[in-house]
């Protein structure tokens, strides 16, 4: 049975950061510590800070804080992420309450083609009959919206076109109308992305008829 392989980890907080002067954009770099250099944005008063060695992103604008992990696959430390989050919350005089949005991107091997495979599993009309109403028939997408309190969450499946011997699956838990500490979101983030490697897998499985 195939599992999914994460490629992107993004996390983001709703935060009152205001203008971001020099002052306290060294206050932040001395926080995050080595390791993180600035990048330019082409987005007025942002800072984005990057990690070539780690692959991680930190930033920042007057209005959220937005942590990024890209790999292959993608890594994901609670206790990192904390701590780097908990550096800027308390730099920033920040509360420590926050609502949320993660986004995570990954990759699943289809085990064959992925755009036969949706065509087949995504739904009752037979592939023929399907590949009949729409001759250049590729592949289709699969959207599942479901809430969790305190989270609405949006799961995506559908062939990777650059690539169809895999699928491209997207995950999103938003707590829009909940604000929380960084340490119970790190945990969620945590327990959200063990589930997608876990029961969610099963169910993505299940759904494709593997």
């Amino acid at each position: 049975m195939s599992t999914i392989e994460f490629r992107q980890i993004q996390l983001n907080l709703n935060a009152p950061v205001g203008p971001l002067n020099d002052v306290r954009r060294m206050r932040i770099m001395d926080a995050i510590g080595e390791g993180f250099n600035p990048q330019p944005v082409p987005i007025a008063g942002a800072l984005a800070l990057v990690n070539q060695m780690t692959r991680e992103a930190i930033f920042l604008n007057e209005a959220q804080i937005q942590y990024t992990s890209d790999g292959m696959p993608a890594q994901f430390s609670a206790a990192r992420v904390d701590d780097l989050l908990g550096a800027v919350r308390d730099t920033l005089l920040l509360e420590d309450r926050f609502p949320m949005i993660l986004q995570v991107i990954a990759h699943m091997d289809a085990n064959g083609s992925a755009f036969e495979r949706t065509v087949e599993a995504f739904t009752p009309v037979p592939p023929n009959t399907l590949r009949g109403y729409f001759p250049g028939l590729r592949g289709l997408g699969l959207r599942i919206t479901f809430e969790e309190l305190p989270y609405i969450c949006d799961l995506r499946i559908e062939p990777l076109f650059s690539d169809p011997a895999y699928f491209f699956i997207q995950f999103n838990a938003g707590s829009q109308q909940t604000a929380q500490s960084i340490d119970a979101i790190v945990d969620d983030v945590a327990d959200w992305l063990n589930r997608l490697q876990g029961d969610l897998n099963d169910v993505i499985q299940e759904i494709l008829g593997a």
